[in-house]
């Protein structure tokens, strides 16, 4: 009965320790995030299967304005767009000319990318987060969400890499360039307006289309 006592007395602080840690990381990835306010980069993106074997490799643009506005384009051939104007998460696919419409506090719960633009969300809280020096791991265990895993890359408190990890074990490797935090951004890049030729597919309000 004393072994088991004593155990006890080891696992509590183990469990406390623990959390602390989780939320000091949480706490400080915000902090850098909270730091960005606005940022703009270009960016290379090379994206592997579980084996490692290069798929895909591609480039693009990112934009973000906190509170919650964000534009993250990937150029061709694999072009696509994707703008949270504050309260809609629009999805552009040009290749067959459809746009995907989402409610964006519903659609943050499963695109951890958006939390970029969102660093004070509540929906932090259903975020595993961890940290290795300047690198924070955020990971979901949300079956819905097509994410598994992020990873933020810092040099200091300005944002350089973007891993993402997929629930196909499929990463994506983004590698910032010509990076500007703090500069004025164009507001129109968050503004959404339906190409001519274009599809709709609203799926506001609606938690199956997500």
């Amino acid at each position: 009965m004393k072994k088991l006592f004593s155990l006890s007395l080891l696992v509590v602080p183990l469990m406390l320790s623990t959390v602390t840690f989780a939320q000091s990381a949480k706490s400080a990835l915000q902090q850098k995030l909270t730091q960005l306010q606005s940022y703009s980069a270009d960016f290379s993106q090379t994206v592997t299967d579980a084996q490692h074997t290069v798929l895909q490799e591609s480039s693009g643009h990112i934009a973000l304005l906190q509170p919650n506005k964000l534009h993250w384009q990937v150029n061709e051939p694999n072009e696509n767009v994707l703008i949270a104007d504050g309260s809609t998460l629009w999805h552009i696919d040009p290749f067959v000319e459809q746009v995907i419409a989402l409610d964006q506090s519903e659609a943050v719960k499963n695109n951890p990318i958006v939390l970029l633009a969102e660093p004070q969300s509540d929906v932090w809280q259903s975020y595993t987060i961890t940290q290795q020096g300047n690198s924070f791991s955020v990971e979901t265990n949300a079956e819905t969400s097509q994410i598994a895993k992020l990873v933020f890359v810092f040099e200091q408190d300005k944002l350089t890499e973007l891993h993402i990890v997929d629930r196909q074990e499929q990463l994506s490797k983004l590698i910032f360039s010509h990076i500007q935090q703090g500069q004025d951004i164009d507001s129109s890049l968050f503004k959404f307006n339906l190409p001519a030729g274009y599809s709709l597919d609203d799926q506001r309000n609606d938690p199956a289309g997500l």
